[in-house]
């Protein structure tokens, strides 16, 4: 779902866009009625109507760069789900196995030689767990086990430790596969943030000028519709709720 702060500059700048479309030929007649007599000699008027058809074809692809960037940030976050779910199972996997073995040697070599192997309690946080059974597989391979409290029981060292780093090796993947995802997830934010702030540039520069030349071609309501907020980047005063701000027009619609 797209983000909001996305959602509403997208619907200022179809607002500005459309204005700038709908509007240009007639402001620019008029702005250059009211400029000509202040040329100089061998000077020409410049062409105010393509001026605001070209800022609004900027500011549309600006806008465009910023719902891409948004949807890529948003469809990256939502592989994460997935991969932290398997990350998970993998770290109760492994805490199962220890929480049976320490059992195991508990109830087969008592208490005194389970403390010796497990350095504490199982830690809940995966990258934690993972270490700690590394640890316990390092003592399992170098414990002296006393005889066994009940008859015939006995503990293969040698394939527990295996079994151990196997369980390890599977959850240390997840972990890489969920730390991959959070740099992907960074990038794709900063991507993100860059294009808002180029829209946020583009948009306040854009429609400033769009404001001056619909109020020199006696547009003021139309203007008033396009100006920038003060209050919201990205923005029409109108859309952001500024003060006294004019109600936003519907797309393609305004005064001639």
């Amino acid at each position: 779902m797209a983000a909001k702060q996305v959602t509403d500059r997208e619907k200022s700048a179809h607002a500005v866009v459309a204005a700038g479309q709908t509007h240009a030929e007639a402001t620019g007649a008029a702005v250059g009625e009211l400029l000509k007599p202040h040329l100089g000699k061998g000077e020409s008027l410049p062409d105010i109507g393509l001026v605001m058809i070209l800022v609004a074809r900027a500011l549309e692809a600006a806008k465009t760069r910023m719902v891409e960037a948004d949807a890529a940030h948003e469809a990256e976050l939502g592989d994460d789900d997935a991969i932290r779910r398997a990350r998970d199972e993998a770290a109760t996997a492994l805490s199962d196995r220890l929480v049976e073995l320490r059992e195991v040697i508990v109830g087969v070599y008592g208490s005194a030689t389970a403390g010796a192997v497990f350095p504490g309690p199982a830690p809940q946080d995966p990258v934690v767990l993972s270490r700690f059974a590394g640890e316990v597989g390092a003592q399992l391979e170098r414990v002296k086990l006393p005889a066994p409290r009940l008859k015939g029981a006995k503990l293969d060292l040698a394939e527990t430790a295996a079994d151990l780093r196997d369980l390890r090796a599977a959850l240390d993947a997840k972990i890489k596969d969920v730390a991959r995802e959070v740099r992907e997830a960074q990038a794709t934010l900063a991507g993100k943030t860059q294009a808002l702030a180029a829209y946020d540039e583009l948009f306040g520069g854009g429609a400033t000028i769009l404001t001056g030349l619909l109020r020199m071609a006696g547009k003021a309501d139309l203007a008033a519709k396009v100006k920038p907020s003060t209050r919201r980047p990205g923005q029409t005063a109108s859309d952001a709720g500024d003060p006294g701000a004019a109600a936003a027009p519907t797309a393609g619609t305004g005064d001639k």
